[in-house]
């Protein structure tokens, strides 16, 4: 697992244009556009990727809100497939 691969992630659900690489840690998921419901679809997307690294790894829906920050979730999910 790398912070880039979570980055990326976050990248494609926001579909903002330029390279995940170059999202700030410290950007809020609502300065990046996100809503409630592409924060559900954020965890969903989030889930397949912990699910793929770590057998009963999961992120819930409830788990992700757009106060977050990148760090954040790389963060929690780095503690998820650890």
């Amino acid at each position: 697992m790398t912070d880039n691969d979570v980055k990326q992630i976050i990248f494609t659900v926001s579909g903002l244009p330029g390279l995940a690489s170059d999202l700030d840690d410290s950007s809020c998921l609502s300065d990046l556009g996100f809503t409630d419901t592409t924060c559900l679809d954020l965890a969903e997307q989030l889930n397949k990727y912990a699910e793929a690294q770590k057998a009963g790894a999961s992120v819930k829906g409830d788990e992700i809100s757009t106060a977050m920050t990148v760090q954040q979730i790389i963060d929690l999910i780095k503690q998820k497939v650890s």
